[in-house]
């Protein structure tokens, strides 16, 4: 593993499920330690009610405001807000804002990167969540419900 450099605006862009999603770090970056991602959720956006079996997952809000779904609790934060979701820990996210929601995903080990591949490889429109939940559970992760209400 050697130093890495990217200037703003760099790094692998993947259009995921509606977000921009641009890796910053990746497993072949990391040592397979882990991935940092930088995304971009437009007003409305919320992810499916889904677990991860592998990794660890980190959200720190860069702009906007995130409504984070873990288990019974809610936290609504914006600008300067962690969140930790240990690996098995059911979750979603949506941004119920009028701006963009900007945020760094962190996840560990790495290999979210190659999801966000495979799904942003589909084409174009709305993936069947037949699929979708197929891609999903190839890389480890599971869907478990629909987006929050």
């Amino acid at each position: 593993m050697s130093a890495l450099h990217l200037p703003p605006g760099e790094g692998a862009t993947h259009l995921f499920l509606g977000t921009t999603m641009t890796v910053k770090a990746g497993g072949s970056d990391t040592g397979n330690a882990l991935s940092l991602i930088e995304q971009v959720c437009p007003p409305g956006f919320a992810t499916p009610l889904h677990v991860h079996h592998q990794d660890d997952e980190a959200f720190y809000v860069l702009s906007g405001t995130i409504e984070l779904h873990c288990g019974e609790r809610i936290w609504q934060d914006g600008p300067g807000a962690f969140v930790l979701l240990p690996r098995e820990s059911p979750h979603a996210f949506v941004n119920r804002g009028e701006e963009p929601l900007r945020l760094l995903q962190l996840t560990w080990p790495s290999g979210f990167e190659h999801f966000a591949a495979e799904v942003a490889a589909l084409p174009p429109g709305p993936p069947d969540p037949a699929v979708l939940a197929e891609i999903a559970a190839r890389q480890g992760y599971e869907i478990l419900g629909p987006p929050p209400a």
